[in-house]
């Protein structure tokens, strides 16, 4: 099991139900807090926001931007290439670009999704406020260049070998 299962895990118990403000941000909102990255916000139970240089910015397209990630141990890409794209990362699209044949993300806010397949050279996520309106569903993306993409938001990797060290104290010799 990946460690991103536990926050694609919660998204999908989300499926046909709206979550947070209803808008997309909600949905990279609750897996962030899921995930223990930075609290967004977005009406939902995560809302400790923290910004940086202390401005609420609510644009979907600006969270990579927006938030500390780095201080949770997370990596920013902007403008990724399909290969930077990772299984578990939160997407953010660029404002006014076409995403589907129906879907034109919002011109002022654009628009964001957390990736949970990556597959035939399309992009599978869980978004809100997607074609389907306002509830978490399922979309397959095409990937229409990295210039579509502001970002995409990596959680951390804690798959690692555990060291000797527990809660960042060193062992206490006996």
């Amino acid at each position: 099991m990946e460690i991103y299962d536990k926050g694609l895990n919660h998204l999908k118990s989300k499926m046909n139900q709206s979550i947070g403000n209803y808008q997309c941000y909600a949905v990279a909102a609750e897996f962030s807090g899921i995930m223990c990255g930075p609290d967004l916000g977005a009406g939902t139970y995560f809302d400790q926001l923290d910004p940086v240089d202390d401005e609420l910015i609510y644009s979907a397209s600006d969270i990579g931007i927006a938030y500390k990630w780095e201080e949770f141990g997370w990596t920013v890409i902007k403008n990724p290439q399909y290969e930077d794209l990772k299984v578990g990362s939160i997407l953010c699209y660029e404002r006014n670009v076409k995403i589907s044949d129906s879907f034109t993300t919002h011109e002022e806010y654009g628009h964001c999704g957390v990736i949970r397949g990556l597959e035939n050279g399309m992009i599978q996520t869980y978004e809100q406020k997607g074609e389907l309106g306002e509830i978490v569903a399922e979309y397959d993306r095409d990937f229409f260049g990295s210039d579509t993409i502001a970002s995409v938001i990596i959680p951390p990797d804690f798959s690692g070998t555990p060291t000797d060290f527990i809660h960042g104290q060193a062992p206490i010799d006996e």
